[in-house]
């Protein structure tokens, strides 16, 4: 009863999340993970390929295809690993999944102009992965500032 007089300390506002900003990071989290997965779909869709052992070494239009397999790998690696230390709200995720966001766009990029040429469904998740990138960069550098 007498605890309804007791003065509470009010808690930082630097840490305290609003709704908004709980929706914001389970999204990105969501976010994370299915671009992790769909980075997975990627390297499966370059192992079909019938010769590619064959020409893993060989450079094809402008590009080596075990540099490209490398970096969908580590793309992979380090979405999923973003969604999973958003999960587990872990200090330095903000700053991790900032630099992911990075990686992730400039794969998305420049694999937008090979969509284009080849494979227009590809286009489709490249388009909505760099429009929530974007929208996700002010959210990740205002968080990731406050988390350091």
């Amino acid at each position: 009863m007498w605890d309804m007089y007791v003065r509470h300390p009010k808690p930082n506002i630097c840490f305290s999340m609003t709704l908004k900003h709980r929706r914001i990071h389970l999204f990105l989290q969501i976010f994370f993970l299915l671009t992790g997965l769909y980075e997975g779909y990627h390297i499966l869709d370059l192992f079909v390929q019938p010769d590619l052992s064959q020409t893993l070494f060989i450079p094809q239009d402008g590009q080596l295809p075990v540099i490209t397999l490398f970096v969908h790998i580590l793309a992979m690696v380090l979405s999923l690993f973003s969604g999973v230390s958003l999960w587990l709200r872990a200090v330095w995720a903000y700053g991790f999944s900032l630099f992911t966001s990075g990686l992730l766009f400039v794969i998305n990029l420049f694999n937008l102009s090979a969509a284009i040429q080849d494979n227009s469904f590809h286009i489709i998740p490249i388009v909505l992965i760099l429009l929530i990138l974007m929208q996700s960069f002010p959210f990740l550098l205002r968080r990731s500032y406050r988390g350091a």
